[in-house]
Formats: C-alpha cells, sequence, structure tokens
C-alpha cells in the first residue's frame, strides 16, 4: 500500500489537516507526526519520511496532506479496545481516548462508574480545565463515597454531576455508563473506566464516532437528565 493510501486510510480529516499545517511549518516528519493519535505516531512518521520523499518535499507532502483531508467520508463508528498485543491485531486503543480529551477546545463531557484520580484520563481532564476547557463529568455518588470523592478532588473547576434516583428496596442503581464527548463532535462510548488498569491491563472494548449528530445527542441526553432532576450536582 502506497503511503499516501495508507494515510487516508489511518487519518480522520482533523488529523490530516494538523499533519499538513505542522509539516508546511516546520517541514519535519517527527513533529508532525505529533498531531496524530498517539497509538499511530510512529507509523504516521515512517509515512511521512516516505511521503516526502515520493512528493518531492514537504510542501508537496502537505498539500497531498490537504487533499486527504478534504475527501468526504462518512463518518463511522472505529473500535476502540484495551486488549493484549498479538499478532493481527490493530485499531485504536482506549489509551487514544486521553489524546481525544487533550485536543479538546471547548468542552468535554465524561461519565465513569470507578476512576483513578492519577489515570491518564483524569490527568488528561484536569488539563482541559486549565486550558479552559468547560468539563463536566457524571459520576457514581456511592463509589466516590468510598473513594473519598477523588475525581471531584482531582478535578475542581468541573461541573460534576452524579446519578440522582433512590434505592429501590435492596437495589441502589448506580451511574455505570462510561463515555467521553468532545467538542460535540466526537464520542465515545466505552466499557472502560476512568483508570489505568482499563487503559493498559483489561479487555475492554468501546466506539468512537466523529458524527457531529450523535455526539450532539449524547450531550442533550446528560442536559436533559440534569434538567430533570435526574442528573444532580455532586
Amino acid at each position: 500500500m502506497s503511503p499516501v493510501a495508507r494515510l487516508g486510510e489511518m487519518l480522520a480529516p482533523a488529523e490530516a489537516q494538523a499533519i499538513a499545517a505542522t509539516l508546511r511549518q516546520q517541514g519535519l516528519p517527527h513533529l508532525a507526526a505529533q498531531r496524530a493519535f498517539a497509538v499511530n505516531r510512529r507509523e504516521v512518521k515512517l509515512l511521512l519520511v516516505a511521503l516526502i520523499k515520493e512528493a518531492g518535499g514537504a510542501e508537496l507532502a502537505a498539500a497531498v496532506l490537504d487533499g486527504i483531508a478534504a475527501v468526504p467520508r462518512r463518518p463511522g463508528p472505529e473500535p476502540v479496545w484495551t486488549a493484549p498485543t498479538v499478532p493481527g491485531l490493530g485499531g485504536r486503543t482506549t489509551l487514544a481516548v486521553a489524546d481525544l480529551i487533550n485536543r479538546a477546545t471547548a468542552t468535554v463531557y465524561a461519565a465513569t462508574y470507578s476512576a483513578g484520580a492519577g489515570s491518564d484520563y483524569v490527568q488528561a481532564l484536569a488539563h482541559a480545565i486549565d486550558r479552559g476547557v468547560a468539563v463536566t463529568v457524571i459520576v457514581d455518588r456511592g463509589m466516590q463515597e468510598t473513594n473519598g470523592g477523588a475525581v471531584p478532588k482531582a478535578l475542581r473547576g468541573a461541573r460534576v454531576w452524579a446519578y440522582a434516583p433512590a434505592a429501590e428496596g435492596e437495589w441502589m442503581p448506580r451511574q455505570h455508563a462510561k463515555l467521553v464527548v468532545v467538542d460535540r463532535t466526537a464520542a465515545l462510548v466505552t466499557s472502560a473506566n476512568f483508570s489505568n488498569a482499563a487503559a493498559k491491563l483489561n479487555l475492554e472494548c468501546g466506539l468512537l464516532s466523529h458524527d457531529v449528530n450523535v455526539a450532539e445527542s449524547v450531550v442533550q441526553q446528560l442536559e436533559t437528565l440534569h434538567d430533570h432532576g435526574a442528573l444532580v450536582d455532586y
């Protein structure tokens, strides 16, 4: 497969645009490759080196990447895994979620059942808050009572919501959704909690969608639940 074909297969439009801009400014493939999702950076660097050679220079390679970004495509969901490294296994890993959050410029909505305050996810959310991104996190109240409110403490400045319904008999309703929505344009729904074990050790699976309608619908669902008191301020 040619470098152009492989890059076209791997890169989302926004990634291709960002890589093209960096390549045009810096002319260095190893720097431009840093604009790709972390899991793909090594391969993207090698492909950029080959593309620059094939195209005859960094400026022409950047123009090719602009073309890749402009190709219309249907925003289908991508599988996102945490799984052992075995032959034939590819695609995005759950670690890419932190990179997705690191790209946020306006809003992040995230929901988790359990989380580690020092996990890559939570640290990415904290950095987003520091950048001025409006972060909303939905947590399970019972789990936060168990761990001393680790997530709200780690994410001061975020809106933190909890699931409100009261217990029914012996059953306690739980906030068990695991999702991230970035800038209302990308949505991940996953089995993975915001923990390093979920990102690196467990067997986890999710779907990442770049369909704006899907992302917006998830946000609206959460806001509606909050408006009607099913989600409340923690």
